[in-house]
């Protein structure tokens, strides 16, 4: 388990990364979210785009386990960072 060493932060900066490398996710959470891609660069740090871009990760099964398989985190830990971040089921 790799959270011992991460915050809840660098983990949503890694999945906003994450989304951000591929393509179709990325469109995929533009279009949902709302958010221009330019939006998106702006406001990247902040915490209620950080809590869209995990709140869309776990809304999608197969992405959350591609972002937790890439990172090297367990399930657990992505449900313990989106509590953290106010995440709803």
């Amino acid at each position: 388990m790799k959270t011992s060493k991460r915050t809840t932060g660098v983990i949503a900066l890694e999945a906003l990364a994450f989304v951000a490398a591929d393509e179709t996710e990325l469109g995929r959470f533009l279009g949902l979210s709302g958010l221009s891609p330019e939006t998106l660069r702006a406001s990247a740090g902040s915490p209620d785009t950080l809590r869209a871009v995990f709140e869309y990760v776990m809304g999608h099964e197969p992405t959350a386990k591609a972002f937790a398989e890439a990172h090297g985190y367990a399930p657990e830990d992505l449900w313990r960072t989106a509590h953290e971040l106010g995440v709803r089921p």
